[in-house]
């Protein structure tokens, strides 16, 4: 598997001129050192956690979660026909509340919260935690949760994911590749948008023998607190969370608009 070419602290300059045009992915290590999420996580998770618990609204949010046995997967039953975890509703605090408590289990709970708007949950975020490189317009969202995996899907615009806690490694197949990702259906999905059917992680390659080939072009990254990854257009991705506190903050939008 090939690694994603890296960029250190690019400004929105060489950004714009050198790494958007390509339309690859890129790395982009440290672009966000000095946020202050970014700070504390370095210090310390829980010192993280407490400091977003403390600005965070009373907006509802749903949670998912799924059995210690799913191995933080958010998928499929196993006969394809439901899905393997289960939603539930709370605040942020909460659930925050619900993270830390599960950390502390040998055998926790897979919980996230996926996609939040960062001002409606953690209201000055966009200005506290700013981000020059994408457009005024991209808004930040919130991706929190334990040791979890989010399944091989894609997005019809461009996206910058950023590490503010925890570690996380992305798989990036290219939009040639769907053919051999093996998608599954549109109707029921674990977020929304169709997802493969194969796990990265631990592939069946009796049952999904083409996603070999998927995997002679795919390309690989770990990132850890302040580095980000941009991620074009139509390109699958498979995003796994290794710690049990990871915060990432994304940005989509449409070049094209």
């Amino acid at each position: 598997m090939r690694s994603i070419p890296e960029w250190t602290a690019p400004s929105v300059e060489v950004f714009r001129a050198e790494i958007l045009p390509t339309a690859r992915p890129a790395v982009l290590r440290q672009v966000v050192r000095s946020w202050p999420l970014v700070q504390a996580a370095r210090h310390d998770p829980r010192e993280c956690m407490a400091m977003l618990s403390a600005h965070a609204s009373d907006a509802p949010v749903e949670v998912l979660r799924a059995d210690p046995g799913e191995q933080g997967r958010f998928h499929y039953s196993a006969d394809g026909r439901s899905l393997n975890f289960i939603r539930g509703r709370g605040n942020l605090s909460a659930f925050l509340g619900a993270l830390d408590a599960e950390s502390r289990s040998e055998e926790p709970h897979a919980l996230v919260v996926q996609g939040l708007v960062a001002e409606r949950h953690v209201p000055g975020f966009p200005t506290s935690h700013p981000l020059p490189l994408v457009p005024a317009s991209a808004e930040p969202r919130l991706w929190i949760g334990n040791a979890a995996k989010v399944a091989t899907h894609n997005d019809p615009v461009d996206n910058i994911a950023v590490v503010a806690a925890g570690r996380r490694r992305f798989t990036l197949f290219p939009p040639s590749a769907e053919p051999d990702l093996y998608m599954g259906p549109e109707h029921p999905t674990p977020a929304g948008t169709p997802v493969s059917m194969v796990h990265v992680t631990a592939p069946d390659f009796d049952r999904y023998p083409r996603f070999e080939e998927a995997l002679k072009v795919a390309e690989s990254a770990e990132l850890s607190p302040g580095d980000a990854i941009f991620i074009p257009r139509d390109w699958y991705h498979h995003v796994e969370a290794l710690e049990r506190f990871n915060i990432l903050v994304n940005y989509w939008w449409d070049a094209s608009a």
